[in-house]
């Protein structure tokens, strides 16, 4: 489709020389088309708004649960375990406390967990005299031999928060510790729940200051900075160009646990640029400050995109040098492409051939796009051929302006169904595997060619594309 002027043209003008054979080539005839009009378009484009890209993030939860699980510690037991704590002369005793699988809700960044586990505890109590025992130890205890081990409920809960310095803030506590059954020692009548409660709580406050202090010391920018600096820099996309993404604000949702999933979106501000000049790396520039919000998502993306002519004229003639088609059973083949700027915005697209027909045509003119109709033309088309075997019986045709009549302020290229059918290509790149265990999906709503400017150099233009995108994870990313 984009090459869609050049063979048309070049159909055109070969069908008013059929008859003649290969010539090489000649002189050029200029300016046999002369344009119908003058267009008047601004030397620069208007400023694009500033690009949202908010990705929702949805990761499999039973596989994380299952990895804290692992981690977090199966049992908690009174310090020296077997052997007894002695808090005073007259008084000693051990516990050991194992925990069950633990449940989790979160919403807005508040993680709630519960948890049912069971204890069992043995003591003993003695007569002390100037601080010494003095008689034998009387000894009782719960959940030991054969005796169930005594149950007790047990929540606690996180809140965190992302800080503007990339670092996870996070505030733990047990909000709930229940002893389901009394442990009674009869034998020195003496109740433990309490005692052993307070015990297991302790032991679960000094883990939830181990895992604030954990989380305190992370640094997530640290993660970023890698990835972040590929943003300030020229990515080479494929054949086509170098991609710089030049985040301004970063920033992410809050976290929520639903029917096994946690979700959380990732969001950035940008002003993405494309060129062909792969020359020079954008200088790195410190992380903006993390903002903390809702969860947002959908891609809205202004795209800048500029393309310097030598560029333009190697991506042609690798496209279309020595393709060859048939026009009136005659072999066509094109031997070059090459297209520059002639100033007042204008281009001028030279095209060589040989085969049956040798010759040179070039096509000029200033190419305007309809962004209602996604459509391209070119009002002020105008041509000129050098071959010497269609010279003269080309020359009257084109002093009467049949070619320029025949396509002038017609588009030669419809966006809108080039769009339509290439959908679905482009729709596939968003609905991929990116790692074990990590896939993406998504689909492109909206694209759009916003503004079109031929320059002396290089012609620029805008894009808009508005699409939704989502990252998953089925397993922990490896």
């Amino acid at each position: 489709m984009r090459f869609y002027l050049a063979f048309s043209v070049l159909a055109l003008a070969l069908s008013l020389g059929s008859c003649s054979p290969g010539k090489n080539l000649s002189t050029p005839v200029k300016n046999l088309g002369t344009p119908a009009m003058t267009l008047s378009l601004p030397d620069t484009l208007p400023a694009l708004p500033q690009s949202e890209i908010d990705v929702p993030i949805r990761v499999a939860g039973k596989p994380l649960l299952a990895a804290a699980d692992s981690i977090v510690a199966k049992e908690f037991r009174s310090a020296g375990w077997p052997a007894y704590l002695q808090p005073s002369c007259d008084f000693r005793y051990r516990y050991r406390f194992v925990r069950s699988s633990f449940t989790l809700t979160c919403a807005n960044n508040h993680i709630s967990v519960g948890l049912r586990g069971g204890y069992q505890v043995a003591g003993g109590r003695c007569l002390c005299a100037a601080g010494k025992p003095v008689s034998p130890w009387i000894s009782g205890y719960c959940g030991f031999d054969n005796e169930p081990m005594r149950g007790v409920d047990i929540s606690l809960s996180t809140q965190f928060a992302f800080l503007p310095n990339y670092h996870i803030q996070t505030t733990s506590t047990v909000e709930h510790l229940k002893a389901l059954d009394p442990c009674r020692m009869s034998i020195f009548n003496m109740d433990m729940t309490q005692e052993i409660a307070d015990s297991i709580r302790s032991s679960i406050v000094s883990f939830c200051k181990a895992v604030d202090g954990t989380f305190a010391n992370m640094d997530v920018s640290t993660y970023l900075r890698k990835t972040a600096a590929r943003a300030f820099q020229k990515t080479p996309i494929g054949p086509y160009g170098y991609l710089i993404v030049n985040p301004v604000a970063l920033r992410v949702g809050t976290l929520n646990y639903i029917r096994d999933t946690f979700f959380v979106s990732l969001g950035i501000s940008c002003r993405p640029e494309f060129s062909s000049d792969g020359k020079g790396m954008g200088s790195p520039l410190p992380l903006p400050p993390l903002r903390a919000g809702g969860n947002r998502s959908g891609v809205t993306l202004y795209l800048p995109a500029s393309y310097e002519y030598s560029f333009l004229s190697r991506l042609l003639s690798d496209s279309l040098r020595n393709k060859s088609f048939l026009y009136k059973d005659k072999e066509v083949i094109i031997k070059d492409v090459a297209i520059k700027g002639i100033g007042h915005h204008q281009l001028e697209l030279r095209i060589d051939f040989a085969g049956s027909y040798e010759g040179r045509i070039y096509l000029r003119g200033t190419p305007v796009i309809d962004t209602a109709k996604q459509a391209l033309s070119v009002p002020d088309i105008s041509y000129s051929l050098e071959s010497r075997d269609i010279l003269v019986r080309m020359a009257k045709t084109l002093l009467r302006g049949k070619i320029r009549r025949t396509l002038q302020g017609n588009s030669f290229l419809d966006l809108a169904a080039m769009l339509k059918s290439n959908l679905p290509s482009l729709n596939l790149q968003l609905n991929r595997n990116v790692a074990p265990n990590l896939y993406t999906t998504g689909e492109i709503h909206e694209l759009r060619l916003i503004g079109l400017l031929a320059g002396e150099k290089a012609i620029q233009a805008q894009l808009l594309i508005r699409a939704d995108l989502a990252v998953t994870s089925t397993g922990i990313p490896r």
